[in-house]
């Protein structure tokens, strides 16, 4: 197993590098003045040269890139000029939105979606199963970012039962689960309807496995054929999935969060494009890259739980 998790740390490494080559490739090296992208074909000579000397774009390209991967590894990230601070403490703060708000979704999501999915492969064929798959068609086909306004014209307009948008900080914790609960929802929605189509095409093939027909030969109740027998071992593709949507869930927040006026990591990213702020936008990138391939790394841990085949696996 030490050696299974090493070769995927080593794999991770690997890409988090290349990935570090083709931002700053992106941002610094491709065609253009990163200075005059940042303040506008209207700025004076002097200000350009002096934005370039505070950022060391007047320094050769080897220079820079090291000089970020030095930045990134003491997490000094540079400074952003369109706010006036750090960039490392102002991507922190807003982490403290962005992450509890993807993992809220995260869990909303595999609650709903993993009984949901049981239900219709024990419903095979029959208007539950129908049902759900149904349900699962209008999630994938509706935005998101619609699902929410809808949310809010219903629970915070007309009912009155959460805010409308904006973010209270966490010196009351359940007054900010509180303010985080609609956009949850919302940026849970598609993903709900793909673990739960996941779940119920990983439940059938494994209901016809030949341990499941014994465990019933032997008159297993079906409650313990389910979810004793065959979820355990339909929960290896739906954890494959459920990586992915918790990396998706944390760099596709953008829209929600602009939808809801949170001060997370997307509304950051939203308002460093409006302002050219190229430094937050760089650091950004890397950020959601090391975030993707961490949630990789624990869904690896997670299969050597689920299965113990990966373990001798080379």
């Amino acid at each position: 197993m030490l050696e299974f998790l090493s070769r995927r740390l080593a794999a991770a490494l690997v890409t988090l590098a290349l990935a570090t080559v083709v931002v700053f490739a992106v941002v610094e090296v491709l065609p253009g003045d990163p200075a005059l992208v940042m303040l506008g074909t209207d700025a004076r000579p002097d200000t350009l040269a002096a934005l370039r000397a505070s950022y060391g774009f007047d320094q050769p390209l080897a220079v820079r890139y090291l000089h970020w991967i030095g930045g990134l590894l003491t997490f000094d990230l540079g400074s952003s000029h369109a706010y006036g601070t750090s960039v490392a403490k102002l991507i922190g703060d807003r982490l403290q939105v962005t992450l509890p708000l993807a993992a809220l979704a995260l869990a909303w999501a595999m609650l709903v979606a993993i009984p949901l999915g049981v239900f219709a492969a024990w419903k095979h064929g029959r208007p539950g199963d129908w049902g759900v798959m149904g349900f699962t068609q209008i999630g994938i086909s509706v935005p998101n970012f619609w699902f929410g306004i809808v949310l809010v014209l219903l629970f915070a307009v007309t009912w009155q039962l959460f805010p409308a948008g904006g973010f209270p900080g966490w010196q009351d914790p359940l007054k900010s689960a509180h303010a985080l609960v609609l956009p949850a929802l919302s940026l849970s929605l598609g993903e709900i309807a793909i673990l739960a189509r996941v779940t119920r095409s990983a439940m059938l093939d494994t209901l016809r496995e030949d341990y499941v027909r014994t465990a019933r030969a032997k008159g297993a109740p079906e409650r313990t054929v389910l979810f004793r027998h065959a979820l355990r071992n339909a929960l290896i593709p739906v954890t494959t999935v459920a990586g992915l949507i918790a990396g998706f869930l944390v760099a596709g927040a953008v829209i929600i969060e602009s939808v809801f006026r949170l001060p997370g990591v997307g509304q950051l990213v939203y308002d460093s494009i409006n302002n050219r702020d190229l430094v937050v936008i760089k650091n950004v990138v890397i950020l959601f890259t090391i975030l993707v391939l961490a949630v990789n790394l624990l869904v690896d841990l997670a299969y050597a739980f689920l299965d113990p085949r990966p373990r001798v696996r080379t």
